[in-house]
């Protein structure tokens, strides 16, 4: 007995039609769709979403792209706070460092100034002589202590 196809299944091959069968529908001999994959097609719109549709391509393509830029936001952010804590650690150092040179300034300033009265005193001279003479006198007893000598003049001058 011979089988009867439809019209329209003319021309199918038996792989199309195995194909149509496991799948619902098939490129094939001209391409071809049941009617249950045609319904599918036109009322729920998730079966254009599948890994295998270019729709569902894209999608999983920018749901992977959406994750990449979260993971790239959050090491952003992650080196960003380091870079802010690191420059408010070096501007605590700076202004210790600012705070130790103007000390060191006002120090210098102040011995300076000392200096300055030192030098401006209108007996500078006479007490520059009178250091001279003191020097040269404790060399003059560290010579005698060196021989022996001062202890005998110390003891000749106390009688």
């Amino acid at each position: 007995m011979a089988i009867i196809y439809p019209a329209h299944l003319k021309g199918m091959t038996a792989g199309a039609l195995r194909q149509v069968k496991q799948q619902g529908s098939t490129t094939a001999s001209g391409g071809w769709h049941s009617m249950d994959t045609l319904y599918e097609l036109a009322t729920e719109t998730n079966v254009y979403l599948k890994p295998r549709e270019p729709l569902g391509k894209y999608m999983t393509a920018l749901k992977a792209a959406t994750e990449d830029a979260k993971e790239m936001t959050e090491a952003l952010l992650k080196n960003t706070h380091a870079m802010v804590e690191q420059a408010k650690e070096t501007n605590k150092q700076l202004n210790d460092l600012n705070g130790k040179m103007r000390d060191g300034a006002d120090k210098l300033a102040l011995a300076i100034e000392k200096f300055n009265k030192v030098a401006g005193n209108t007996n500078f001279a006479e007490t520059a002589k009178q250091a001279e003479s003191l020097v040269n006198s404790l060399e003059r007893l560290a010579a005698l202590e060196a021989s022996g000598t001062l202890d005998k003049v110390m003891k000749a001058m106390s009688k």
